[in-house]
């Protein structure tokens, strides 16, 4: 049996990594039922079964199991992105899994729009470096891969582009309020296949008519 501290922390690694992962699903699901700012250490130790000084230890403080929380997202997220390299429609995958993962992480696109984009403060900094500013290079770069094989207009300017394209994609997320009550648009149809192929016509081609094709 692993061995145990003189404080009941426990030096398996394996221990360890198990406990920091409980701990960031007792946040995460807390972060589903309240915001943020109203979470409180002692309801996550609670919701782990752990004691809240565990929370210190492991992670400093709250901000610091958020932190984790975030890189853990950001590393699966990054992780998936990779098949839109591979794929011959790259833009059209990469809005179908951005999608797919806001959709599966709810609590997380509120905890952007609560915490991160209306305050200024050192978590939302870390998050800015944690995934904005990686798809801030990724995308654009996939975008110029397009350009120049001809599929997109060449006289765009590619972080001008992937910008548009991601407030396309992440909008109808953290203004869900809005979108629901004011539009009247649910969550499952900006998380179907149809609204994918929306996105990425919308995209792609624009709101102009085609113009008649020309028999030879």
């Amino acid at each position: 049996m692993p061995k145990e501290s003189k404080r009941g922390r426990p030096l398996d690694p394996a221990i360890q990594q198990q406990r920091k992962e409980q701990l960031m699903d007792a946040a995460y699901a807390l972060l589903e039922e309240k915001s943020y700012r109203t979470i409180t250490i002692r309801e996550i130790a609670e919701r782990a079964n752990m004691k809240s000084a565990m929370i210190s230890y492991y992670f400093s403080n709250k901000e610091g199991l958020f932190t984790a929380l975030i890189e853990r997202y950001a590393t699966v997220n990054f992780k998936q992105f990779e098949e839109v390299l591979k794929s011959p429609e790259p833009i059209k995958i990469f809005i179908r899994n951005a999608v797919s993962h806001f959709s599966e992480n709810p609590a997380l696109s509120r905890f952007i729009a609560d915490e991160m984009l209306s305050q200024q403060g050192p978590l939302g900094e870390k998050f800015i470096t944690m995934m904005p500013k990686k798809v801030a290079t990724f995308l654009p770069a996939i975008i110029k891969s397009e350009q120049d094989a001809g599929r997109i207009r060449a006289d765009l300017d590619p972080k001008w582009t992937a910008f548009s394209l991601m407030n396309m994609v992440v909008m109808p997320f953290i203004s869900a309020p809005v979108r629901e009550k004011a539009w009247e648009i649910t969550h499952q149809e900006v998380t179907s296949d149809a609204w994918v192929d929306h996105l990425y016509q919308l995209f792609l081609v624009g709101c102009t008519t085609p113009p008649p094709r020309i028999n030879n």
